[in-house]
């Protein structure tokens, strides 16, 4: 069973969620549901929950202050916010949990279901900078990708991944340096965060940094050949795209 505080500037929303986790979610018990920032922190360390449903933007106390005010307190945290869709890419690139609103009763129940799973697997501080940083930079892409690995997260630059590879659910993550790094994230998740310059999906199991491939081969089953001389071929409804990414004479 999961103790779960809510917190929200709204009462339609704290009553609505409330509502939706004592219908649809059996193994959450809700010991609080506070009106804005500075009760929520107070119900947190009343009674430390397992999970706190957490509004970010409240007057006076936000989101991030209920956070600080709480670093002592071990839970987890899944965000209920109305943010736009640069807002919930930045979401995705810190590990963070979140629902949209309106909330769906099946994304309340698969949230509540990844709380469950990933309890303590690693510092929830670590995901909040990460978090900050992405929404100070609405307006280009991030400087640094976040790889969760196990109890730590690592940080590369965009152009140290040179390619990522579909494994079923799993996508490993190839590095300029040499290392792999293993996800328990599909490619279309991992593409949906870094898409866009540098990178290019030219295959069904394949997303590859523009800036590393060395040759292109033409032909019905046409390749690419990557700095770290792996070959990779290129889906037929990918090569037009593909192409059109390079200047050529």
């Amino acid at each position: 069973m999961l103790n779960a505080v809510l917190i929200d500037d709204e009462n339609n929303a704290l009553e609505v969620l409330e509502m939706q986790l004592t219908r649809f979610c059996k193994d959450v018990n809700v010991v609080a549901a506070c009106k804005g920032g500075e009760k929520g922190i107070a119900a947190i360390k009343k009674f430390r929950p397992d999970v706190v449903f957490l509004d970010i933007e409240m007057p006076h106390v936000n989101g991030f202050d209920v956070i600080k005010a709480t670093e002592g307190y071990h839970y987890e945290v899944i965000f209920t916010t109305a943010y736009d869709q640069f807002a919930i890419r930045a979401f995705k690139f810190s590990a963070l949990d979140y629902l949209l609103k309106p909330i769906d009763i099946i994304e309340l129940q698969t949230a509540v279901e990844r709380v469950k799973n990933k309890k303590g697997e690693y510092s929830l501080a670590q995901k909040i900078q990460t978090l900050s940083q992405q929404l100070q930079t609405p307006n280009r892409m991030t400087e640094r990708i976040a790889l969760p690995l196990g109890d730590a997260m690592q940080f590369v630059l965009p152009d140290e991944i040179l390619r990522c590879e579909s494994d079923s659910n799993y996508t490993h993550i190839f590095l300029t340096n040499g290392k792999k790094v293993t996800l328990a994230k599909t490619l279309k998740e991992i593409e949906e965060n870094i898409s866009g310059n540098p990178f290019f999906r030219i295959h069904q199991s394949h997303l590859v940094n523009i800036n590393h491939i060395s040759k292109y081969v033409k032909g019905d089953n046409a390749y690419v050949i990557m700095k770290d001389g792996t070959q990779i071929g290129i889906s037929r409804n990918k090569k037009e795209a593909f192409l059109e990414t390079f200047r050529k004479l």
